[in-house]
């Protein structure tokens, strides 16, 4: 598992600082874009949410491959209500910034979304492979 972890956390890890670089990018050629000025916190928040849902949805995998779909419904719910509040908080405290903030946000969150099921799913190949081989071995 720690290889995938490894593995995992490099990949998010890259898309952090390619989505950090494009939105610097995008800002400084089309300055008009509305593109909020908190977007660097907004992916170290996503990083961070990202890597302990895999973390956590890979950990129940290893453990039971059946207790997986309630850990991933358990860990997505907890995401959504976490990043509703969060979008809410922001828009009632900043009020012009909050259109921009949560455009910016459902954007980078459909990057992260796709990344952590593909994760998933090479996390969950893996554990399948290693199971056929352990029952070839016997």
């Amino acid at each position: 598992m720690k290889h995938l972890l490894k593995k995992f956390t490099l990949r998010l890890a890259g898309l952090t600082v390619l989505l950090g670089l494009l939105t610097f990018g995008l800002t400084r050629i089309f300055p008009s874009v509305g593109v909020t000025p908190v977007y660097l916190f907004i992916l170290g928040f996503l990083f961070a949410f990202s890597w302990m849902a895999f973390y956590a949805t890979a950990k129940s995998m290893q453990k039971n491959l059946n207790r997986f779909a309630n850990t991933y419904m358990i860990v997505n719910f907890l995401k959504l209500v976490v990043f509703s509040l969060v979008l809410l908080a922001y828009a009632y405290l900043n009020k012009e910034d909050a259109a921009p903030f949560m455009v910016s946000f459902f954007i980078y969150y459909i990057f992260y979304t796709v990344l952590e099921v593909a994760g998933l799913k090479t996390f969950s190949d893996e554990m399948k492979n290693l199971e056929k081989k352990k029952k070839q071995q016997l």
